[in-house]
């Protein structure tokens, strides 16, 4: 039977509901009950971890670093590039990797890996070396596919939405935690007695304990998918008068995308389990699907715009209003931080919509937000004052992060059975994304303002345009706009 359909999920439930399959149908966000608010704690976290470890360089790069190691604007820039754009490779390959061993075992697998090179750092003392091992802490940024699978695989449909971008977000905050963090641990070296040189070196042991201990906890406390045979089954199985579908079906008319989706025929050879395929045919069947590459480029322009603020807004806070390095953390940490309900945000709202116009409504949100996105990063551009740029950040980081939310409210329901593949390369657009983001803020390193107004532009063309090319299951905005 299907869920029952919610307009907004009850995140305070006395108990958890599932459907047939053992997924929760609701979200007990306060519960640690294994296996599916630990398992999606632990999602979280781990991508978390993972963040705060991947961008820890950057709070120290313009100010400490750089002139440590002799480093110009543009070395520094491509190094922003070098850690954001190995991911794309990095979140390929771990996609399949995860349908095959599960999201828990290759989250800490990657959360152990990536941290090496981070703690070998220190050791570096050339623009070469900093680029090169960069390329090898991108390694972390692969962990958001196991974090989006995980959360996938413990929630039922009518609440993987809101589900995914919470997990999403909360692990992107490590984004912003790692701007305040890092100036305040070096800070503290230094009263301690370290040189600046020794300092950030040593400093960058607390990103990797915090991966390391969050790495044993993912692979010890952590359950890959729910024993539906094992649980106290509260099943939602009896849908309400207005979910009913047609010919008496339980399926709702219009948000049909919260039940049981049967597998097409063209895709049926693989509805078996994805450890049974070979990793080129899921690769395949994902690349071949139009609604993949749309997605990858609409996820580059919301966390590849993430990522590529990330890099550059501290250095921007610094350069232009002449900020010192603990201060421009601070204001730079706000970007990362409104993760805590922005992007949370965009899955409640992809939820909500759904239950009004099924997946129709998913694509209006994400037209809106992306238009809206678009808007907010050309008028930052444009922001005469240090005040009016922060009011400016903040819109303009809720909308891109509520954009990253929706979309993973998307990606769940475009071949569902190779989710991790799907989840894998979309993931990979969003670095892409940051990648070439990254270039264009290297280009105009002497005027970033213009790299912003240039971001926008992509951001409205691949973004909210391109998503009228997005069709699942039948539905596009075309046909939104027509009769929704």
């Amino acid at each position: 039977m299907a869920p029952k359909n919610r307009s907004c999920p009850n995140l305070f439930p006395s108990r958890l509901s599932y459907d047939e399959e053992g997924k929760a149908t609701n979200i007990k966000l306060l519960s640690l009950g294994r296996p599916h608010m630990r398992s999606f704690h632990l999602a979280w976290l781990g991508f978390f971890a993972a963040f705060t470890a991947w961008f820890a360089l950057n709070p120290l790069l313009k100010k400490t670093i750089g002139p440590d190691l002799g480093l110009t604007e543009k070395q520094v820039a491509m190094s922003d590039i070098a850690n954001v754009a190995s991911t794309v490779v990095f979140r390929i390959l771990v996609g399949p990797l995860v349908d095959k061993l599960g999201p828990r075992r290759v989250m800490s697998l990657v959360l152990a890996l990536g941290c090496i090179p981070l703690g070998l750092v220190g050791l570096v003392s050339s623009a070469t070396g900093l680029i090169v091992i960069r390329l090898f802490i991108g390694l972390l940024g692969s962990t958001f596919v196991a974090c989006q699978y995980w959360t996938t695989a413990m929630f039922s449909r009518n609440v993987v939405g809101s589900a995914n971008a919470i997990a999403g977000g909360w692990g992107n905050m490590g984004g912003g935690a790692t701007y305040l963090l890092m100036p305040q641990v070096m800070n503290g070296f230094v009263s301690a007695g370290l040189s600046k040189h020794d300092a950030w070196r040593v400093s960058l042991v607390v990103p990797v304990a915090i991966c390391l201990l969050v790495s044993a906890m993912c692979y010890f406390l952590g359950d890959d998918k729910p024993n539906s045979r094992s649980l106290p089954m509260h099943i939602d199985s009896k849908p309400s008068e207005s979910t009913m579908g047609p010919e008496g079906t339980d399926i709702p008319k219009q948000a049909e995308d919260t039940a049981i989706i049967p597998v097409e025929p063209k895709d049926a050879g693989l509805a078996t389990s994805a450890s049974n395929i070979p990793v080129y045919k899921i690769m395949m069947t994902a690349l071949t699907n139009h609604n993949v590459p749309l997605l990858m480029m609409q996820y580059a322009c919301c966390f590849g715009v993430e990522l590529a603020v990330d890099s550059v807004i501290s250095k921007y806070f610094i350069n232009h209003f002449k900020l010192d390095q603990t201060i421009a953390g601070y204001l730079a940490s706000i970007f990362g931080m409104m993760n805590l309900f922005s992007r949370a945000s965009g899955g409640f709202l992809s939820d909500w919509a759904a239950s009004k116009w099924g997946m129709k409504g998913r694509l209006r949100v994400q037209s809106l937000g992306f238009l809206c996105s678009s808007a907010c990063l050309i008028g930052f551009s444009f922001a005469p004052s240090l005040s009016t740029s922060v009011v400016s950040l903040v819109l303009f980081s809720y909308f891109v992060q509520a954009g990253c939310g929706s979309t993973f409210g998307i990606v769940p329901f475009v071949i569902p059975h190779i989710m991790g593949a799907v989840s894998g390369l979309v993931g990979a657009g969003g670095n892409i994304g940051g990648a070439i983001f990254n270039a264009v803020f290297t280009v105009y390193v002497d005027d970033l303002n213009t790299a912003f107004r240039i971001m926008g532009f992509v951001v409205f063309v691949c973004g909210a345009i391109l998503n009228f090319f997005v069709r699942i299951r039948g539905e596009s905005v075309i046909t939104l706009w027509k009769r929704g």
